[in-house]
């Protein structure tokens, strides 16, 4: 290795105002290492002291201090006789525009933001002392020009120097690079220099430099941000300070001025800029921006004496594709979804003004109210949202949600996987609605969250009884948290009777919930919100491991062997290694596996066939009995069920509740059992509630019947005694339970 020795710069004198100790001890050490005498002080007091009495020849000093801050104490030392042509470099910080202008106008020469390269800042603070003396001390400044250059090009930093009276325009190196010239090629002067600033911004830059020509006295300092624009090259965004010496007469004799791209900077600004205001995933803008452009809508309105909407979109059953698919495919349907929303809500939907040309996704503060446009933006999760600015009547707004169900609702492919989404949503009129943001988004959330209860994949208008809903929902979900842990949570059984022999072979555990609080809850109420919340999976295992538990119990104590049907939840199917916990269940409570059914519902297994088969395959290894629940409401076909290794087909009760009076029902009723039987499966008619219904299902062979001609639902201590009195059988008729 080789080391190459480089001399020291000539000694400078250089004060340092740092509150940080730290801070001034490394710069006492970086900076002596490069050849400066170093002067040390705490605070702006401090600093105006030593300045009076050292009179160094650079000031490197901190913005943030306590009592005179920098800006203060750098307008102090320009006010002092010995403080005029001193440069002055501020160190903050902040990378705010604020803060630099702040800075030059309490007569800083340069600023530099923190964390200091020392190295490059050594070299900075030589050539802002050469710079700041006279006409021969600039010429000896030219003897360092390559050693400058190399410091220039790495902070992208270039001078140049115009010297009035000859006309002499110098540039370094890098100020070439940066307007795209060569020395020896490209003209130094001014012209040159404003043919690659862009024409808009060129009449600024003239009164700019008039202002420095015209300054009168020496020391005066200056700065502007503008653009450059070079043919073939990308824009560039450039910090330019200049500092004016003038004659004993006032009148200029030479400007120095140095230009620092910051266009990484202000790319990076912009992007901070982007990520505080639109959605990174769909392109959208986020909560933030909508609530902003809400506002500024209802306050249009209101000066217009015109309505506005708001609609509030929630995807239905989208955890299931999360959990089906995973992540990844979640994400390409959220994409998806923003994509057809976008193209639903065209312009025209601002139905007061047709004339506007402002694009849909114009998300920047628009201060013509006349171009206020619609906007769609992403509020959260699976959640969006829509402004409609301005509209003529309600229906408008409806309209616009029938467009949005109507393109949303078509399948979907995603990377091979067909999929359909369907939305709720709720729609809000300000100012009926709300006059603010907080109180027309509450009550837009309510009306999706009423759609949500009464089927979803729809609209509402809001309407103030929603509110009644919403509440309700919210108390029943605190409650709901707690309710395994408060022993609020019990099961009932409803028995499953052998048609031929009368024998109860099984029975159906099913969820009640008697809060201590708010009372009997039906499950029709709580058991939708447990699924959206998630609180179904510890719910959904709570049921599993009782209804184990307790029928091993009925084991114990000698009455007929009998197996239980317990219903599994959707995300408990989507789950990872489902098997292990139902292993793991078996396991702890001792029931053979053969007295243990799973039910599943039509349309969990036709969400991901590939996926149920492999499940289903993975639970029937265990040894425990599988069946299809609700079976004729959903949409599988024959090649499906053919490749499902299931045990049961259960016969929703919708069917059998009408299957003798009506001719569909007894059909579809009929195929059922046949199906079934084909494919060598055994059928469960839920819901029979009366002897002709019974009769049908005799007459066409159905296996087995639950329903309240039986018995209802009971608790584990009354089936308990049925099955002692009854020996475990029952006379096909009316029971007295």
């Amino acid at each position: 290795m080789t080391v190459t020795q480089v001399s020291k710069p000539a000694i400078y004198r250089v004060l340092v105002v740092d509150d940080d100790l730290t801070a001034r001890i490394l710069a006492s050490h970086s900076l002596e290492h490069e050849g400066f005498e170093v002067l040390l002080a705490e605070n702006g007091i401090a600093a105006l002291q030593i300045f009076q009495e050292a009179q160094p020849d650079i000031v490197l000093m901190d913005v943030e201090m306590p009592g005179l801050n920098g800006f203060e104490v750098c307008r102090q030392l320009r006010n002092m006789p010995c403080g005029k042509l001193v440069p002055i470099l501020m160190a903050t910080g902040q990378d705010d525009i604020d803060s630099v202008r702040e800075a030059y106008a309490a007569g800083a020469t340069d600023f530099v933001s923190k964390p200091f390269n020392w190295k490059i800042l050594g070299h900075r603070l030589s050539y802002m002392i050469r710079a700041s003396n006279t006409t021969e001390q600039l010429r000896q400044l030219q003897k360092s020009e390559t050693r400058l250059g190399n410091a220039q090009r790495i902070a992208r930093l270039g001078n140049w120097e115009w010297h009035l009276e000859s006309g002499e325009v110098y540039w370094s190196d890098q100020f070439f690079q940066l307007l795209g010239g060569r020395r020896g090629v490209t003209d130094t002067g001014i012209r040159s220099f404003l043919r690659c600033v862009p024409a808009n911004e060129r009449p600024q830059m003239r009164h700019w430099l008039k202002q420095l020509l015209n300054c009168g006295y020496s020391g005066f300092m200056s700065g502007i941000n503008h653009s450059i624009s070079v043919p073939g090259q990308e824009i560039k965004n450039v910090q330019h300070q200049a500092e004016v010496f003038c004659n004993d007469q006032g009148k200029a004799t030479i400007i120095a001025g140095t230009m620092l791209d910051v266009s990484e900077l202000k790319r990076a600004q912009d992007q901070v800029l982007r990520l505080a205001r639109f959605d990174s995933l769909t392109g959208l803008s986020n909560r933030s921006v909508f609530c902003d452009r809400v506002q500024l809508a209802i306050d249009q309105a209101e000066r217009k004496g015109c309505l506005g909407a708001v609609l509030f979109l929630d995807l239905d059953n989208f955890k299931r594709i999360n959990d089906t698919f995973g992540h990844g495919i979640g994400d390409l349907l959220l994409k998806e979804v923003a994509q057809r929303l976008t193209e639903s809500v065209r312009l025209t939907d601002r139905h007061a003004d047709h004339s506007a040309t402002a694009g849909l996704n114009d998300h920047f503060t628009n201060t013509d109210e006349d171009l206020l446009p619609p906007l769609v933006a992403r509020f959260g999760g699976d959640e969006f949202t829509v402004l409609l600015p301005e509209i003529n009547q309600v229906m408008d707004a409806e309209n616009v949600a029938r467009r949005v169900l109507d393109s949303i609702g078509l399948s979907i492919d995603l990377a091979g996987h067909e999929v359909v989404i369907t939305p709720s949503i709720g729609i809000a009129v300000f100012p009926h609605h709300g006059e603010d943001v907080d109180s027309l988004m509450k009550n837009v959330d309510a009306a999706m969250y009423y759609v949500k209860h009464a089927g979803k994949n729809g609209y509402e208008l809001f309407v103030k009884s929603m509110n009644v809903v919403a509440k309700r929902r919210l108390e029943l979900e605190s409650h709901l948290r707690h309710a395994i842990a408060e022993n609020e949570l019990s099961l009932n059984y409803q028995p499953q009777i052998e048609m031929n022999s009368g024998k109860i072979v099984g029975v159906e555990a099913l969820l009640r919930w008697n809060s201590k609080q708010l009372g009997f809850v039906s499950p029709v109420e709580f058991i939708p919100i447990a699924e959206e919340t998630g609180l179904i999976a510890p719910i959904g295992e709570w049921v599993m491991r009782e209804a184990c538990r307790q029928t091993r119990q009925w084991q114990l104590e000698e009455l007929p062997q009998i197996r239980v049907a317990v219903n599994l939840s959707v995300r408990q199917f989507a789950k990872q290694n489902l098997e292990k916990l139902v292993y793991q269940v078996l396991l702890d409570t001792g029931l053979p596996v053969h007295c243990l059914e799973l039910e599943i519902t039509e349309n969990m297994l036709m969400d991901d066939v590939d996926g149920s088969v492999e499940t289903l395959h993975r639970l029937k290894a265990l040894g425990v009995q599988l069946a299809i629940d609700d079976f004729g409401t959903g949409y599988s076909s024959l090649s499906y069920l053919k490749r499902f290794p299931i045990d049961r087909l259960k016969v929703d009760r919708s069917f059998i509740t009408h299957v003798t009076t009506d001719p569909g029902d007894a059909s579809v009723t009929q195929a059922i059992i046949a199906v079934a039987h084909n494919l060598g499966l055994s059928v469960t008619a839920e819901g029979v509630e009366d002897e002709s219904q019974l009769a049908f299902l005799q007459q066409h062979d159905c296996e087995e019947v639950q329903g309240y001609l039986f018995s209802r639902p009971l608790s584990a201590d009354d089936l308990a005694g049925l099955l002692r009195a009854s020996n475990g059988y029952m006379p096909l008729k009316k029971s007295e339970h």
